[in-house]
């Protein structure tokens, strides 16, 4: 698929008993060889406090075992693949953010970074989510990281792209809908969110405006989620923004799904 948004043509449809995609955590993406080892993780750790890479290692099994658990913000979570065990799980990409042209995953190999046992059962909570991207967008700047993929999205994120966006959110810009989440378009020019249920618990779909740019609809989809985002689930009609540019957001009646549409 080419880097950017999906042209879907169909409407998106989402409900409680089969929720889009699910996952839990994130994946850094190595050239096979380049996976770090254990030790490599224990050391980079005790060595980049001072640049940023605020955790420590709280629990390391033997160096076979391929994983550690680290503690940052007072949570923990689990890095696993690492060399020399065998890699992480599979991917499946279905949207790609900031690579400059196509991109590639065959033979590319994962490192899973996972909220630990102690803490899966909060794991969708934002405390929960901004620490854990806030460690793997250091992660992915001080190793040999070629894409971090989002699991809940299925979504692919050049890794330099990735950080700076998770970097910017994590001190007050906007939340980082490209990536954290996909866009789907439908064919009567609506989009539809994938992934954003894993943050507020519903999805999103904007409707469509004739003679409108797939581009703007887009950029103005990128502005309700992070509304979404910040002042979470929709349970009844309400107004986003005010004046001629508002837009009223209503719970469906089906399904996890929030419907948006002109306020005009």
């Amino acid at each position: 698929m080419a880097n950017g948004i999906d042209a879907a043509g169909r409407q998106q449809h989402f409900d409680a008993e089969h929720p889009q995609p699910g996952g839990i955590g994130l994946s850094l993406l190595f050239r096979r060889g380049e996976r770090p080892t254990v030790g490599a993780i224990a050391q980079l750790v005790d060595e980049a406090r001072e640049t940023g890479l605020l955790a420590c290692v709280s629990h390391r099994p033997e160096d076979d075992a391929g994983w550690l658990e680290l503690l940052a913000s007072g949570l923990t979570f689990d890095l696993r693949g690492l060399t020399p065990a065998h890699a992480g799980e599979a991917i499946e990409v279905e949207q790609a953010f900031g690579f400059e042209g196509d991109y590639a995953i065959a033979g590319y190999e994962t490192v899973d970074l996972v909220p630990s046992e102690h803490i899966v059962a909060g794991a969708g909570l934002e405390p929960v989510l901004r620490v854990m991207t806030g460690l793997a967008a250091n992660l992915a700047l001080h190793l040999p990281v070629r894409g971090v993929y989002w699991r809940s999205a299925h979504t692919l994120m050049e890794p330099r792209y990735f950080s700076r966006l998770i970097l910017n959110w994590l001190g007050g810009g906007a939340f980082p809908a490209l990536g954290l989440t996909a866009l789907v378009l439908g064919a009567d020019g609506s989009v539809a969110s994938r992934g954003l249920a894993h943050f507020t618990g519903q999805e999103m779909q904007l409707e469509g405006r004739a003679r409108e740019t797939s581009a703007d609809t887009i950029k103005l989809a990128v502005r309700v989620i992070d509304h979404l985002v910040r002042y979470g689930r929709i349970s009844e009609p309400s107004r986003i923004g005010t004046g001629a540019d508002a837009l009223v957001a209503e719970p469906s009646r089906v399904g996890r799904l929030v419907l948006v549409w002109r306020g005009d």
